[in-house]
This record gives C-alpha cells, structure tokens and sequence, in this order.
C-alpha cells in the first residue's frame, strides 16, 4: 500500500477489533489482531519514508534496527502471543499481556507520530 493514512486507518480499525475480542473473552482472537495492529503502525511508519514491505521478516529487520530495545520487546511478545493464544487461547492471563505489550506500542508510536492513534 505504501500510504500512512490507509496504514493508520487499518491500524484503527484492528485496534477496535482486537479490544473488542478481549473484552468479550475471545482470546485466540486476541493475539492474530493485535499482530495485525502492530503490523500495520510498522507499515505507516515505514510509508512515510516511501518504504513498503513484500514480507514478514522484511517487517521485522526494519524494526529490529529502527525502535528503541523495549519497543522490539513489546512487539516481539504480541508476535509470540499470536502462536501461544492460538493453542493455549482459553487463557485470559496470556491475552492479557498481549494487550499490555499492545498498550506500550501503542504509546511509542502515537509520540513518534505526534497524533492520537486510538480514538
């Protein structure tokens, strides 16, 4: 896509999605949509450089060199509670830490971008 405000947008409606889920208790779901929140707040940072990705681990390498150590590790555990939730998904601890380490994404990325990503 390339576009930062079609990322944010996306990023939006997933951040929507996903506290949805968990308030609902649907914790294998938890854990996909946060990924994709974090994926997309990835793919409007890079947009705005004009950088678009083909894969995951092009995501991934971009990130790992461009955000500070707690961010990567905040993200690193919403990608690993993606697999985790989806075998182990009736625990509500797990999702719940998903969304704690969404928090803190969140918050960085809402200060790099100067604008309030959840409405």
């Amino acid at each position: 896509m390339g576009n930062y405000k079609k990322h944010l947008q996306i990023a939006r409606e997933k951040l929507i999605a996903v506290r949805d889920a968990f308030d609902k208790g649907l914790y294998t779901v938890v854990g996909d949509i946060a990924t994709k929140v974090v994926e997309q707040l990835i793919e409007a940072d890079a947009a705005i450089e004009k950088i678009h990705f083909g894969t995951h681990r092009e995501r991934h390498q971009f990130s790992g060199g461009r955000y500070p150590g707690e961010i990567n590790a905040a993200m690193k555990k919403v990608w690993f509670a993606y697999g985790d939730l989806g075998y182990d998904g009736v625990n509500g601890d797990r999702a719940k830490k998903a969304i704690e380490n969404l928090n803190k994404i969140l918050d960085f990325f809402e200060e790099k971008f100067g604008e309030q990503i959840e409405k």
